[in-house]
């Protein structure tokens, strides 16, 4: 149960944040992905390309991506790159789909932020066709545009392209924003696009991983979250509190 269930309803002058922009995998799902073969294919895709150095030997997945989109993007390859590897990195989605579990009390929270007139969006390394596929599955609703995919952004996480198009769009003070991952990289991109960031334990990186780049924010469960965001100041919303 939720440390606040119980607690009735949320001030809301509790909190600043009045939008929260989440990732997907190991956030609001499980994490399923299988980095090792998904990677060990990736460096081979990559290596034939003619890409090479040590983002593509050391890197994650996004990092060979983002290393790649660097070098391709300005000469105006960028669609030839989706082209090439795109097929890879769906199917890795596609395998991690038939598995991806919600995060205990996930479609809840969201109803609940919909229904308190907050916004809340998401910015996902995963590819749309995979991502579509499980919010229609899992029933997620309440989620505001844009939802940014990777094919949606030159860029994955931890560059902040995809987050930054998000608060553009809804036209809101960085401040007022709360990102909500499970990586490292989700606390980066949130850093870089001048954004708070809570984490979620047991998503794609262990606890011990943040020790050098801190979220403002460790949580154990999304339930948590009713404790931390709230509406606007001043609008007179109220965040219901439940336990999810």
């Amino acid at each position: 149960m939720s440390a606040v269930a119980g607690a009735g309803f949320l001030s809301a002058a509790s909190s600043s944040y009045t939008a929260v922009i989440f990732d997907f995998e190991g956030t609001l799902v499980d994490f399923q992905w299988r980095l090792s073969p998904a990677e060990e294919e990736l460096r081979g895709a990559f290596s034939t390309l003619g890409f090479d150095g040590d983002a593509f030997s050391t890197g994650n997945y996004a990092a060979m991506w983002n290393a790649a989109a660097d070098l391709w993007a300005p000469r105006g390859r960028l669609t030839e790159l989706r082209e090439a590897l795109g097929p890879i990195y769906d199917r890795w989605d596609a395998d991690a789909l038939t598995r991806w579990v919600p995060r205990p009390g996930a479609a809840d929270l969201l109803a609940q932020f919909g229904a308190a007139g907050m916004r809340a969006g998401l910015v996902s390394n995963i590819g749309r066709k995979a991502l579509s596929g499980a919010l229609n599955r899992l029933h997620f609703t309440g989620l505001w545009p844009p939802i940014v995919s990777r094919d949606d952004v030159t860029w994955m996480k931890p560059r902040a392209e995809g987050i930054l198009r998000v608060i553009k769009d809804w036209q809101l003070a960085p401040e007022k924003v709360l990102f909500v991952g499970d990586s490292l990289a989700d606390v980066r991109g949130a850093r870089a696009a001048g954004i708070s960031v809570a984490i979620i334990r047991d998503g794609e990186c262990d606890e011990a991983a943040f020790a050098n780049d801190p979220p403002d924010h460790m949580i154990s469960s999304l339930g948590e979250l009713s404790a931390i965001v709230s509406a606007e100041p001043g609008t007179g919303m109220r965040l219901p509190v439940k336990s999810v």
